[in-house]
């Protein structure tokens, strides 16, 4: 799930970069400017990844720790950057991945890592925690990916 989330906004990053020209207050600025800032937790998924793969919970709740800090910066930073031309529909889709990211890491990871700290087998839970994480990459990927795609269609020049 993780590869896919991560193939999906490199895409969507690829195909803004390839297909769009410069400029400065232009769509492909702007999708440039909000696909950055969502790449930014690409470094703290995998960070977490690992951290849960080695079972170094003390690390993944460093992880947890930054990635909650830097996505409180980087919804601070898609708001800053406001709507395109009074277009708020990407904006809306990216604040709303960022925001499903940050209840699950102030919600569901801490969760996982005390369940897995613990060492005391409950699989249910463990399987709802991962299901609420995974669909929180599945939203964010789907809903950026559609965004982008219906604003390049709406904005091109």
């Amino acid at each position: 799930m993780m590869k896919q989330f991560i193939t999906g906004i490199l895409t969507v990053a690829v195909l803004t970069i390839s297909s769009c020209g410069s400029g400065v207050k232009d769509p492909a600025t702007y999708n440039n400017s909000i696909i950055t800032v969502i790449n930014g937790s690409e470094k703290h998924i995998e960070a977490m990844n690992a951290a849960m793969n080695a079972a170094d919970y003390a690390k993944a709740e460093q992880v947890r720790t930054d990635w909650g800090k830097s996505l409180d910066e980087d919804i601070r930073k898609v708001e800053d950057l406001g709507d395109f031309k009074g277009d708020a529909s990407f904006q809306k889709a990216v604040l709303e991945g960022l925001n499903g990211y940050k209840k699950i890491v102030t919600e569901d990871y801490p969760k996982l890592i005390e369940l897995r700290k613990s060492k005391t087998p409950d699989a249910t839970t463990e399987a709802a925690l991962l299901d609420n994480i995974n669909k929180a990459f599945e939203n964010m990927s789907t809903g950026v990916n559609k965004a982008s795609t219906e604003f390049e269609g709406k904005h091109k020049g």
